[in-house]
């Protein structure tokens, strides 16, 4: 996940980035497939200040592709 993070320039502040982190593997560790859906659904508690919101989704979805959940 945290390559993912670098790799889509996520982090701006830093200020969010843990939590939005344990967010996103938690979900992964939870769910058989995972969509957009599913990841606006986890991740609705965590704020971020810069509003990398979509950068945060790609990164979770190209995580959950790379481990078969992927479900569009």
């Amino acid at each position: 996940m945290q390559r993912a993070w670098l790799d889509h320039e996520v982090a701006q502040c830093g200020y969010c980035q843990s939590g939005q982190i344990m967010s996103a593997l938690a979900l992964l560790n939870d769910q058989t497939s995972i969509n957009d859906h599913a990841i606006d659904l986890a991740m609705a508690g965590n704020l971020c200040r810069c509003a990398t919101y979509t950068r945060i989704r790609e990164a979770i979805k190209d995580v959950s592709e790379s481990v078969g959940v992927w479900q569009p």
